[in-house]
């Protein structure tokens, strides 16, 4: 795990006047990459790495950091750079996923909202909204164009209108335009499948039976698709992005990095923000490493094997 993550390098920006900078965009990543797989906080990280010197060296570090050092810097760090292709040949890409999953909150979390999880129960919490790559890994749209903001909402917050801006987001990427993207009944939505075509995307979505009948042309096409032997068989394919979710919650920490989120309720730095921050580390370790198994031809999945 160390090796592999060594090996991460990102684009670094120009020198600032004044004294040079001891760590770099690289080095912050290293320490966050490297917290979010192991489920440590950032005060838990600092303090392996002063325990452990091998640990420092290993991630490549001229030294320990402080707490306020990793704060600021981490407020402008290339996050995005970590969730498109690391180098290898460029694959077409076939088959993407779009869907979100409750992330509980602590009960004194004022920005939290009730709402309800895909099993139908009550939740006070968040939702994260995730538009992936299902053959790699990688994360396509983790942000809302062109606001910036992270796909953390509150609970009660339904998926349609998310999902509508992260599809509208995706960059166009001459000659490998995935063919075809997949969600649940809450994307089934005549906006939603006009919004997906106009990026060369096909949406496969379930049928949304208290919309009614279908009235729009392409929610009626989707509906014939879905009684489609070979297009059901691609839609099971969802199950994969379930397995991420929970590859995220679970092995990865993310529910519990949510449950002990503390220093926040100031003016700067509110409840939302600091659970986007968390949840910014740890998608970003997963991208990563998904997308270095998948040169090897591995599926994501086997993120669960690095993780534990």
């Amino acid at each position: 795990m160390r090796t592999l993550i060594r090996s991460l390098q990102v684009p670094e920006p120009g020198p600032k006047p004044g004294r040079p900078r001891t760590y770099t965009h690289t080095h912050l990543l290293r320490i966050h990459v490297y917290r979010a797989f192991m489920g440590w906080s950032v005060e838990r990280m600092l303090r392996e790495l002063r325990r452990d010197p091998s640990l420092c060296r290993a991630l490549g570090l001229p030294s320990v950091p402080s707490r306020a050092t990793v704060s600021e810097r981490s407020k402008h760090l290339p996050w995005q750079a970590l969730w498109q292709r690391q180098g290898g040949e460029k694959t077409k890409r076939r088959v993407l996923a779009l869907d979100a999953t409750a992330l509980p909150a602590q009960a004194t979390d004022p920005e939290a909202c009730w709402g309800r999880d895909s099993k139908g129960q009550w939740v006070y919490g968040y939702k994260l909204h995730l538009l992936l790559d299902l053959d790699t890994g990688e994360i396509l749209a983790h942000k809302i164009a062109p606001t910036g903001l992270t796909s953390v909402t509150p609970a009660n917050r339904h998926d349609g209108p998310v999902g509508w801006a992260l599809v509208r987001g995706i960059a166009s990427w001459e000659g490998e335009k995935p063919s075809l993207l997949l969600g649940d009944s809450a994307y089934d939505a005549e906006g939603l499948f006009q919004a997906a075509e106009e990026k060369g995307l096909l949406l496969l979505s379930g049928h949304n039976r208290r919309r009614g009948k279908p009235r729009g042309r392409r929610r009626g096409e989707n509906l014939r698709r879905l009684q489609r032997g070979a297009y059901r068989r691609l839609y099971r394919r969802r199950w994969e992005v379930e397995t991420v979710f929970g590859l995220l919650k679970g092995s990865l920490g993310l529910a519990a990095c949510l449950r002990r989120v503390r220093g926040l309720g100031q003016p700067r730095w509110g409840y939302l923000e600091a659970v986007s921050r968390q949840v910014t580390a740890v998608v970003t370790a997963f991208s990563f490493v998904a997308q270095v198994l998948a040169r090897e031809g591995l599926p994501p999945t086997w993120v669960a094997r690095v993780a534990a």
